[in-house]
């Protein structure tokens, strides 16, 4: 599992790079703790090959929503997760 938490600055590194990176490492869970727009983007199931990879699920969590984390057989508490302030929100994932 990896787990990013976007900042200002690395909104397009998180939600893209990173994103390419850890599918094609196969890597099983990718969780992106997003303060700029105040959610959680869980990706799981990692699929395919080069270019065309991608996690074939996606499930976005508001903060203050628990975080099912199935692999791991827990449940991330996020109600005390705040958005960052100051901080132009952005239209991703």
């Amino acid at each position: 599992m990896v787990v990013e938490a976007v900042s200002g600055t690395s909104v397009d590194r998180d939600y893209g790079l990173k994103r390419t990176i850890y599918v094609a490492g196969r890597i099983p869970v990718h969780l992106i703790v997003d303060p700029v727009v105040g959610h959680c983007v869980l990706l799981t199931e990692p699929a395919g090959a080069g270019e065309e990879a991608d996690y074939r699920a996606q499930r976005i969590t508001k903060f203050g929503d628990p975080v099912p984390l199935d692999l791991l057989g827990v449940e991330l508490d996020t109600r005390e997760f705040q958005r960052l302030p100051g901080v132009r929100p952005h239209s991703r994932p």
